[in-house]
């Protein structure tokens, strides 16, 4: 029997017509099974499961009206449909609607016309034949469904767990998002560096579900793990386009925001590639907008990518509000966009600006269908806080350390475009001594290294950001300097060994800098409240000993395990 034979039920109580119906069925090459009145056909449809019937009107015990509508109720909750072809000598008008009425396809006069039933059984056979591949399709269509809606479950327990991470939900930061279908393409990360300093990143990947998830999740780690050991939000950003650019396919790119609170100094960096404007909203009521000036990550090679951010001060607290471009372009059922003016009239809302917006965007909705992830963030800037909380471990009696010594010479060239901090912090933290004790270690280091960066070889003036608006130009002049210096160097040396029966790391710092008056600066009481020198202030706090010698240009801090 070929693919396209059928299985024909021929039902009939006169044998005569029985055996013509089987031949002219079988001459067509497909099989036929008889019965001989209503009531033996539904025994024998259930038993063989035919693809067409044949069914005579009037015989005894069921006639062939009752039998068919007998088999429709069969079928009823099912999505096969069997063809029934009735054949009778009562071929009036009323007959044939009577026959059609009760769920046959078609009508065939007695006695049986050969030529018109050939004619008929190929068109039911490839009526039917259309019925199996289109039932082939549909199963091939649910199975892929089926391991579609599978592989996006397993993608959205596996997304939702590489971001949905313990220091994303960070005091600070407040986060609505609308994913349009089983898995978003954007996410969102909150992470704080060893320092404190909050970052915060809005990923939008192009396109929806599971293909811009997967670009977005190459994204989470490098965001995670630079943020961990304290780089800058320009490198992070640079790595991040690195990796896309390096993975993606030309047609794909990951649209972003990425934001750096400082609390203690109270500056606020911004990096935008792709997203709607970053608003900054005080607690006067100022609103402040920082355009996205970059293009997404992964589209520009290495060379061409800058990671420089946008930077402010800020001196009354208030709040950043992030959003993707699938919130202010969600339309309404009239077709109108949400737009960011909205989102920022919405905010206005004292105390509970996250929940206006989010109650002023379902409203724009209506109900409605979103046509792509909508997420929205709002991040809170504190009243400016005195003092740097640094965790340091309570001290506990150590064996004594065989001693480590590590030294570092840096000129212009590795001053330039190395993350030096970052980079020694990961070396020190591969001791396992050291590691209980990053946050402080990174403050002490970071500070100091600072300071003789800043104003050792490049010379730069503290006193410069207390100014209106110094802080972004002590910034701007230093990215030049560093840019332009041809001379000078920093020498790091650190030294882990024992003193006292306990192990101590001693960090000294020497720049080639004209050093300062350090006799009269370590003379002043400590305190936090000036615009300068609060870092410093913070390693004496942290450190057991912090001595400066020379002209002022080397400095040893001894830090007690």
């Amino acid at each position: 029997m070929t693919e396209s034979s059928l299985t024909i039920l021929i039902v009939d109580d006169a044998t005569a017509n029985l055996k013509l119906a089987k031949k002219v069925v079988q001459q067509l090459g497909h099989r036929a099974v008889l019965a001989h009145d209503g009531e033996e056909a539904l025994q024998r449809f259930d038993e063989v499961q035919p693809d067409l019937v044949l069914m005579d009107v009037v015989m005894p015990v069921m006639d062939g009206i009752t039998a068919t509508r007998a088999l429709r109720q069969r079928l009823a909750h099912t999505a096969q449909h069997v063809p029934i072809l009735l054949l009778s000598a009562l071929d009036g008008t009323a007959d044939v609607l009577r026959g059609l009425e009760a769920g046959a396809d078609d009508y065939l006069p007695k006695p049986i016309n050969v030529a018109i039933l050939q004619a008929k059984l190929r068109n039911f056979a490839r009526l039917v034949e259309n019925q199996r591949e289109l039932a082939r399709q549909n199963k091939e269509l649910a199975d892929r469904r089926a391991r579609a809606e599978e592989e996006a479950q397993l993608a959205a327990y596996v997304f939702t767990h590489l971001t949905d991470r313990e220091d994303a939900h960070d005091p600070q930061l407040r986060i609505y998002q609308v994913p349009y279908g089983e898995v978003s393409g954007e996410l969102v990360c909150g992470a704080r560096t060893p320092a404190g300093v909050l970052h915060v990143l809005l990923a939008d990947a192009t396109g929806h579900g599971l293909p811009a998830a997967l670009s977005a999740l190459p994204v989470t780690e490098v965001f995670h793990s630079m943020t961990a050991n304290g780089y800058s939000l320009s490198a992070i950003a640079r790595e991040i386009n690195r990796k896309l650019k390096r993975l993606l396919p030309v047609d794909r790119f990951v649209a972003a925001t990425l934001i750096a609170v400082d609390g203690a100094e109270q500056v606020v960096e911004i990096w935008n590639g792709g997203n709607p404007d970053v608003v900054w909203r005080d607690g006067s009521g100022k609103v402040t907008r920082f355009r996205s000036v970059h293009p997404p990550l992964g589209i520009l090679p290495e060379k061409d990518f800058c990671s420089q951010p946008q930077v402010f001060t800020y001196t009354l607290p208030g709040e950043l509000i992030v959003c993707s471009d699938g919130l202010i372009e969600a339309e309404s059922p009239e077709g109108r966009a949400f737009g960011l003016e909205a989102v920022i009239a919405n905010a206005a809302a004292e105390g509970k600006g996250l929940q206006a917006v989010v109650g002023a965007f379902e409203a724009h909705l209506g109900g409605g269908p979103l046509h792509d992830d909508a997420t929205l963030l709002f991040i809170g800037l504190p009243q400016h806080s005195q003092v740097v909380s640094v965790a340091v471990p309570p001290q506990e009696r150590v064996a004594a350390s065989s001693g480590y010594r590590l030294g570092l010479c840096l000129g212009p060239s590795e001053l330039r475009q190395l993350e030096v901090v970052p980079g020694v912090m990961d070396f020190l933290m591969r001791i396992p001594a050291l590691k209980p004790h990053q946050g402080a270690l990174f403050v002490i280091l970071s500070e100091l290294f600072n300071n003789a960066l800043d104003h050792g070889v490049l010379g730069l003036d503290s006193r410069l950001k207390a100014e209106p608006g110094g802080f972004e130009r002590y910034l701007q002049t230093r990215i030049e300097r560093l840019y332009t210096l041809q001379e000078g160097k920093i020498e790091l040396q650190f030294h882990l060994h024992n003193v006292e029966g306990g192990n101590v790391l001693d960090v000294t710092i020497t720049d080639s800098g004209p050093g300062f008056d350090y006799g009269a600066y370590l003379r002043e009481p400590l305190t936090h409240d000036r615009p300068h020198g609060r870092g410093i202030a913070l390693v004496r706090s942290l450190c057991s000993e912090l001595v400066y010698s020379g002209v002022g240009n080397s400095v040893r801090a001894r830090y007690a395990l």
